[in-house]
């Protein structure tokens, strides 16, 4: 016979498996929201793999110079990752997930036995599933880390919160063996007990074992901060200056405010504008925020049923924010970390639902609310993670790219023109970004030193046993893309001595990479059966402008919709011409033009010197069928025209007709 309890409803077994059912597909759902990121690359400090798999698997437990921290048990999962699948994106990638999905179904069952009810456990854990700021740690290999300690986390309170005397020795062992699991994946310290102290506070005498664990578990902590100052790891980390630490504050108070960052930002926006990147001092609207910060939560605490989970909730997560705002320091350390958030964030759900389940109280119209508030957050969550991960899959490109590059140079050197350091901000705000206070995520690129292993872990050849100087960047300011390239200045006929040697890249900010050494070609001049072979069509005699450039060839290619000139120096030209295409019809009325610089700016004509061909593309306009070209050059600034002299004339209009089609 089956007793029940008094006041526990009865559920039909029809119900419950449609309940469970319908926790699948929530599952599945947020999975499948996050599936792009099995195509992410690598990133930043994914580096330290090319440092840590070189390693014996011992070292990383000897606190190893170079490794930066100490996280043994982090770096020896990356180092068997690196064994069993080499460089494999998608494999790594897979692992992250798979750690957030696993911390998202490990918190439903602590909050039941924490006493909270279906609806909240599961609105909290679907909440956490699409924790906005949980992106960074799935597509940021190295931020993995946090996903990783936070496991050992919930494991260790998934085995301690047990109601009543039975707790044994076994159970105690084991949770304080997965504590110790988490602060050797990553530097939480003491957090964990302090959960546990205020878990004990709020539900005294529900969890007897406590009074025996958090003592124990504070000593553990206190032994590894021991051991984390003394072992020669590297950085030993330092405290932030107060006002850095305060300034880090509104990125947290965003983090516990995070259903209602759509509302607030545009409030915000409205009122005072957009916020500067860098943060420089806190200003009265910062104030003001912190303030309408501290007055919603009293709010929450008030409508909150059960009341506990918004005390709870807040407890947790400063203690878990708080090693975050002593040592990261600046706000720009809160602000490119969202990872920082991700910890936190399982008590900031927690508060919330809570919040959901006092409207639900309010009968028939607070269940729907309740519903409407939930299903909203979690469509703007879903909007912010197909952003965030855009951002990264934007960045991939770029990476491959790189890779793309090394593969075809062979053993030529490499040299990446504007490589860029951080594409972020731009391309993170294009799309949709909700939150007044903060940024995208992970630093793309650093310096020249690691290029070669940016290009090999993702995807390109094994560079490492290349000169230190076969692959480095550039910066072009002249071609002036709109992100900051950490590399040395270089001038146009610089660049035009590189390639007599290297296989030079140049990065757009469309996210194109233009091999320029293909463009302009300094190796001598072509016969006309190499331009045949290039698909031009030779023109014999060539027209020749301002007596030392002449036009070697056309085409039209048909499917990008582009007219190909090549070029040839036969002398120093020493003036900057700009081009002009001008589409004419069957009649010689102009009907369209397609004016630019000499290969869309990358190749100017001063800068060329005797034998340099270039080609020169220029998208034509949409829609337009024309029957002729009128070709030319001009210069920008007086808009006088390069003289031309073709088969023994000179054209009064200097400039040169060209069939749009050859043939029948």
């Amino acid at each position: 016979m089956m007793v029940r309890l008094a006041g526990s409803p009865a559920r039909s077994p029809a119900r419950g498996i449609q309940a469970r059912w319908g926790w699948v597909a929530l599952f599945m759902l947020i999975f499948a929201f996050y599936i792009p990121v099995l195509s992410v690359g690598f990133f930043s400090d994914d580096l330290l793999f090319s440092a840590i798999t070189s390693r014996d698997p011992l070292d990383l437990f000897q606190g190893v110079q170079g490794l930066l921290h100490y996280r043994p048990l982090s770096m020896l999962l990356f180092w068997s990752m690196q064994r069993w699948f080499g460089y494999s994106r998608a494999a790594f990638h897979f692992l992250t997930l798979s750690l957030h999905m696993l911390n998202t179904a490990l918190l439903y069952p602590i909050l039941r036995r924490l006493g909270a009810s279906r609806f909240i456990s599961r609105s909290a854990s679907v909440l956490f599933g699409l924790l906005p700021f949980a992106h960074e740690p799935i597509a940021f290999l190295m931020g993995s880390v946090h996903s990783l300690s936070l496991l050992w986390l919930l494991v260790a309170t998934v085995l301690i919160l047990r109601p009543g005397p039975q707790t044994t020795w076994r159970r105690i062992l084991l949770a304080l063996g997965a504590y110790l699991a988490a602060i050797l994946s990553h530097e939480t310290g003491i957090v964990w007990p302090a959960w546990l102290l205020g878990i004990a506070g709020i539900h005294r005498g529900r969890f007897p074992a406590l009074r025996l664990v958090i003592p124990l578990s504070f000593a553990a902590g206190i032994a590894y901060f021991l051991l984390w100052r003394t072992l020669p790891r590297g950085d030993p980390g330092v405290l932030a200056l107060p006002i850095f630490t305060l300034e880090s504050s509104l990125y947290a108070m965003q983090g516990w405010l995070y259903p209602l960052g759509p509302l607030l930002g545009g409030l915000w926006d409205s009122l005072f504008g957009s916020r500067p990147i860098l943060l420089r001092g806190l200003r009265p609207e910062d104030w003001a925020f912190l303030t309408l910060g501290f007055g919603i939560t009293i709010g929450m605490l008030l409508g909150a049923r059960p009341r506990w989970t918004v005390p709870v909730g807040l407890w947790g997560f400063v203690l878990s924010i708080t090693p975050a705002l002593l040592f990261w320091g600046p706000a720009s350390g809160m602000m490119n970390y969202p990872r920082m958030l991700l910890i936190p964030g399982i008590w900031s759900v927690l508060a919330w639902s809570g919040v959901l389940g006092g409207i639900r109280r309010q009968g028939t119209w607070g269940s729907i609310l309740a519903g409407g508030i939930l299903g909203s957050t979690l469509t703007l969550s879903g909007l912010f993670l197909v952003s965030s991960l855009g951002y990264y899959q934007d960045a991939t490109v770029i990476l491959q790219g790189m890779a793309q590059a090394a593969r075809e140079a062979g053993e030529r050197p490499l040299l990446f023109v504007n490589l860029p350091y951080n594409v972020g901000y731009r391309w993170f705000r294009a799309r949709y970004y909700p939150y007044h206070y903060g940024g995208a995520g992970a630093v793309l690129i650093t310096d020249d030193r690691q290029l070669a292993w940016y290009i090999r872990i993702n995807g390109g050849p094994d560079l490492t046993d290349r000169p230190r100087e076969w692959v480095r960047s550039a910066r072009m300011d002249a071609l002036y893309p709109n992100w900051f390239t950490p590399a040395s200045p270089m001038g146009f006929s610089e660049l035009r001595e590189a390639l007599t040697e290297r296989a030079v890249y140049v990065f757009q900010e469309d996210l194109s990479w233009i091999p320029l050494h293909r463009i302009w070609q300094v190796n001598g001049t072509p016969d006309e059966g190499t331009i045949r072979e290039q698909g031009f069509n030779p023109l014999d005699p060539a027209p020749r402008f301002d007596g030392r450039i002449v036009l070697r060839g056309w085409q039209v290619e048909t499917r990008t919709g582009e007219l190909l000139l090549l070029w040839e120096a036969q002398a120093t030209p020493g003036r900057r011409w700009q081009v002009f295409v001008h589409l004419l019809d069957p009649e010689g009325r102009l009907i369209g033009q397609a004016d630019g610089p000499m290969a869309g700016g990358l190749a100017p004509t001063d800068a060329w010197r005797r034998g340099d061909r270039v080609i020169d593309r220029h998208p034509l306009p949409v829609g337009i069928r024309p029957a002729a070209f009128r070709v030319g050059l001009y210069d920008l600034n007086s808009g006088e025209r390069a003289v031309v002299e073709w088969e023994g004339e000179l054209p009064a209009d200097r400039s040169v007709l060209l069939p749009a089609a050859i043939g029948p």
